[in-house]
């Protein structure tokens, strides 16, 4: 790919630091096509913040599957600086419209505004986004997938913990059995919902061969220690003491 890594880092940075981070334990040969799906996802991730209306919202994320389409019938699109990034990792790995088709169908639950009514819809959501999305960096890094939707999932479910203050500060509440009212400091049903949600998550030990996903891993395990000295009351998350460092020789 021709371009200049350095800005195409820090634009992810930018955008989802934690990705950005992680981008690093994917092998140099690769690293910038994993920060181009990355970013992808950042760009479609922030239209719910960006707009007001949903109609609008849905509008914006059929524009993305209407210019995806024409780049996966073998065209190009070069509208966009992310797209025009996209086209050439999407021929390169010959990653199948379905994939995108299906991270975009997902965005569009978050435009419903409404919580999940059962963890199996939390969980359908978070398979057709971020699953599908770790599908495809599997395709890229060229490494097993079996194991892809249990860390798909204890990352993405990690994150939305961290981000309830947020969300509700946004009117959004995404996990079932939770209100707004709920989402508070030392809020009893938040810190009840909070601990069950994270002391049952599934953390995948074995087979995770390739280092970009045992990275992975290792961040959310960190983020859930962080979690738990918080009381599960995600008001109180500390950052992670040395990060990068921990994370650096966790996942040799």
């Amino acid at each position: 790919m021709k371009n200049n890594q350095p800005d195409l880092f820090e634009d992810l940075r930018n955008a989802d630091a934690d990705r950005a981070l992680l981008s690093y334990f994917a092998p140099l040969a690769v690293r910038e096509n994993i920060q181009v799906l990355d970013l992808w996802n950042a760009e479609i991730a922030r239209i719910r913040d960006d707009v007001r209306e949903p109609h609008m919202g849905l509008i914006r994320l059929q524009w993305w599957r209407d210019e995806i389409s024409r780049i996966c019938d073998g065209g190009r699109s070069d509208i966009h600086p992310v797209l025009r990034l996209l086209s050439e990792v999407i021929s390169k790995y010959d990653l199948p419209f379905s994939g995108f088709d299906r991270v975009l169908r997902g965005r569009e639950f978050e435009f419903e505004n409404r919580s999940a009514v059962s963890w199996d819809e939390l969980l359908a959501y978070i398979d057709e986004t971020h699953g599908v999305l770790m599908v495809m960096k599997c395709r890229i890094l060229d490494c097993p997938n079996d194991r892809v939707s249990e860390l798909s999932r204890l990352y993405s479910v990690v994150g939305l913990v961290r981000s309830l203050p947020y969300f509700a500060q946004n009117g959004r509440v995404i996990f079932p059995e939770l209100d707004l009212k709920d989402v508070r400091p030392h809020a009893e049903n938040l810190i009840d919902l909070v601990r069950t949600v994270c002391c049952n998550v599934d953390v995948p030990y074995d087979r995770l061969l390739c280092r970009y996903l045992r990275a992975t891993r290792i961040l959310a395990e960190l983020y859930l220690k962080q979690i738990e000295k918080a009381g599960y009351d995600p008001f109180h998350i500390q950052p992670v003491p040395f990060k990068e460092f921990r994370l650096w020789f966790k996942s040799f």
